[in-house]
């Protein structure tokens, strides 16, 4: 009888053992399962699956969690991919259709030889384009990868605003703007990569001068702190929405056409202002009043 007893209760033990592990088992391998049709959906490049979560406290329950984090960063780093491919090879195929278009023209006879030095200008002016488009591209690559050194050296914040203006004097008397506190800037002295300021200064400069309306107005703002020096560049015009605000400084990014319909540009100088303020320890920010104003300013700190 205790035989039989231990036999009957072994085999309820066995059944109960073989029940457990056959549950915990499908629990476990359910999500392998799902996280080994992600990762070959992942290979293929299909980043839209998503790993079910699981209603536990475990180990595999954050693995999942961390799993599909990681599949959503992927995700807009491809996307960033895509759209940094479409946006390169349009702004590229604009300019050299332009130079192989006037380059033939000349070549087959097209163009007359007395309006060749005019279309040669242009074409000066697209290859100019391009190089300054690489330029950039490789400038914010080095800083995103970490291949860049900061020179420090002490310079004059203020000299910078006046040299640049000053290299905007003609567009600045074509269009008829008004320039505001560049009389009243003061010997203002920042740490950092001169270089690398001068490119954000030019940038924002070259912004509010494209669009500055005619007969418009640009203020020019430096201001000194215990920890920080902060410019700032405004200018009246159209403004810009709240829409674009948000992605102003992405990489390639453009304002709606009707802001920008007359104005060639890349796309790239506000992404590569961002990125060297932010190597420089500062911050960049745009304020803006549609039909009003647009306010860029940024700043970086006094020690670097």
């Amino acid at each position: 009888q205790v035989f039989a007893l231990f036999m009957v209760s072994a085999a309820i033990a066995l059944v109960l053992v073989t029940i457990a592990v056959y549950v915990m088992t499908g629990k476990i391998a359910k999500p392998i399962r799902n996280l080994e049709t992600a990762t070959n959906l992942y290979s293929s490049g299909d980043f839209s699956y998503r790993v079910p979560e699981i209603n536990s406290n475990d180990e595999l329950a954050h693995l999942i969690t961390k799993f599909n984090a990681m599949a959503t960063s992927l995700s807009q780093i491809e996307n960033s991919r895509r759209s940094f491919v479409a946006n390169v090879s349009h702004e590229f195929k604009t300019p050299m259709t332009t130079i192989g278009g006037f380059i033939n023209g000349i070549l087959d006879g097209t163009i007359p030889p007395e309006k060749q030095d005019y279309y040669l200008s242009i074409v000066s002016s697209e290859i100019n384009r391009l190089s300054k488009m690489v330029s950039m591209m490789l400038n914010i690559s080095k800083i995103e990868t970490g291949n860049v050194e900061i020179n420090v050296e002490s310079f004059d914040l203020s000299q910078k605003l006046l040299t640049t203006f000053l290299g905007f004097e003609q567009l600045i008397s074509k269009k008829n703007i008004e320039i505001i506190g560049i009389d009243d800037l003061e010997p203002t002295i920042a740490h950092g990569d001169s270089a690398m300021i001068d490119q954000v200064i030019y940038n924002l400069v070259d912004n509010a001068v494209k669009f500055t309306n005619e007969g418009g107005t640009i203020y020019i703002g430096l201001e000194e702190d215990a920890d920080r020096v902060t410019v700032s560049v405004s200018n009246t015009g159209r403004g810009i929405s709240k829409q674009d605000m948000t992605r102003i400084f992405e990489r390639f990014y453009k304002v709606d056409k009707s802001r920008s319909e007359h104005v060639k540009g890349v796309g790239l100088g506000l992404n590569l202002a961002k990125n060297i303020v932010e190597l420089h320890g500062g911050k960049i920010s745009v304020a803006s009043e549609p039909g009003q104003f647009t306010t860029f300013s940024f700043w970086i700190p006094k020690e670097h």
